[in-house]
């Protein structure tokens, strides 16, 4: 990915709740922080995430695919600590170069405030900036919670292949393909958002 656009962040952005967070990109200087906020998760929640992000290993590699370019992530801050990430990462294959997936975690403390909402209409304005035309997530069908909220930002369930999957205790699930078309500009942002 060319460099997004540094003139968004960092900036303030105002949550449901009139609480204000950080907006950032990420940094090298962040591993250490990164660790933390993923390790602060109760095992039954990074259990669904696709990988163990708990290990230094993952967030090296996090760092190196910013350095290729390949990964943009917006760090989200309050009161000195991470609460929220947000990553947009395209794919290296020529013929999907215009999508883009994304991934979203949010601290338990800042859910139902709109800061993963809020994260993701970031990720969109991002993705069209580099002229991504598709978002892509995936995740496991127990995560209802993130497949309404992925709806109601205008994602279509494309495919689940059952039980193809396995958390981090080997145990199967079913995967939910979730595609979202930014070419359309049909869904508007709440106003709260503003």
């Amino acid at each position: 990915m060319s460099s997004p656009s540094v003139t968004h962040y960092p900036r303030m952005i105002k949550l449901k709740d009139g609480s204000e967070v950080l907006v950032r990109f990420m940094e090298q200087g962040d591993r250490d922080r990164l660790l933390e906020f993923f390790r602060g998760f109760p095992e039954e929640e990074r259990d669904l995430l696709r990988e163990d992000i708990t290990r230094p290993e993952a967030i090296d590699t996090r760092v190196r695919a910013l350095g290729r370019g390949r990964l943009v992530s917006l760090i989200t801050e309050a009161e000195g600590r991470i609460v929220g990430d947000a990553t947009l990462q395209r794919r290296p294959m020529n013929w999907l170069r215009h999508v883009a997936e994304v991934h979203v975690v949010v601290d338990r403390g800042y859910r139902r405030v709109g800061l993963a909402y809020r994260l993701l209409y970031e990720l969109f304005d991002l993705a069209r900036e580099e002229g991504i035309e598709t978002l892509l997530a995936e995740m496991m069908s127990d995560q209802g919670a993130a497949i309404n909220l992925f709806e109601r930002l205008g994602f279509k369930r494309e495919a689940v292949f059952r039980k193809l999957v396995k958390d981090l205790h080997g145990r199967k699930h079913d995967l939910v393909i979730m595609t979202r078309d930014l070419t359309e500009r049909g869904k508007r942002r709440p106003s709260w958002l503003w």
